[in-house]
């Protein structure tokens, strides 16, 4: 008969450690899940932050090689001009995935051949400076995309966009007028 009494208290104890062990695997995967969303999030403000960096950049680049200015004024101005984009770069390099950084390093250094172009004396209109600016404009592209593809967004293509690819050649009125010249043919 006293063995008959542990029998509810053991499937109680039993029933209790189960329950507890069921509650503590929810709890383990909504904290895992939420450490995932908190990642995704912080790759993606990390991503746009980078983006939003790097073509402020290039604007101030674009602004600098207009500018009439010395060789020691320039130099200056395209360090400034480039300047933000390794506090963005710093932070990337902490968050992002090895794809995001592979095309983040390509993007920033075609941003930086922009800035020794500018910084060497070229012209918004040279080609050194266009050659170096289609490259970037590329790797920026090739940057979004790979954004785009770890956050599980739908590949895009340049014609969903009306453009033939993304180096931004065919909008370009220098780039169409060098093409155009006998020095281009």
């Amino acid at each position: 008969m006293l063995g008959m009494n542990w029998i509810p208290l053991l499937s109680a104890v039993a029933g209790a450690v189960v329950a507890l062990g069921s509650s503590l695997v929810v709890d383990l995967r909504r904290d895992h899940s939420r450490r995932d969303r908190d990642r995704r999030q912080e790759r993606r403000r990390q991503g746009v932050a980078f983006t939003v960096a790097l073509v402020d950049a290039l604007g101030a680049l674009r602004l600098v090689a207009a500018a009439e200015q010395d060789s020691a004024q320039r130099r200056v101005a395209t360090s400034e001009a480039v300047t933000p984009v390794y506090v963005a770069r710093e932070q990337l390099l902490v968050t992002g995935t090895a794809g995001q950084l592979a095309a983040g390093e390509s993007a920033f250094q075609a941003l930086i051949d922009v800035r020794d172009a500018v910084r060497a004396g070229s012209g918004r209109d040279s080609a050194e400076y266009h050659d170096a600016y289609h490259r970037f404009a590329e790797a920026l592209w090739r940057f979004r995309l790979t954004i785009r593809s770890d956050l599980g967004e739908p590949e895009i293509t340049p014609q969903e966009l009306s453009r033939p690819d993304w180096t931004d050649r065919d909008r370009c009125d220098t780039c169409r007028s060098r093409a155009q010249s006998p020095a281009g043919s």
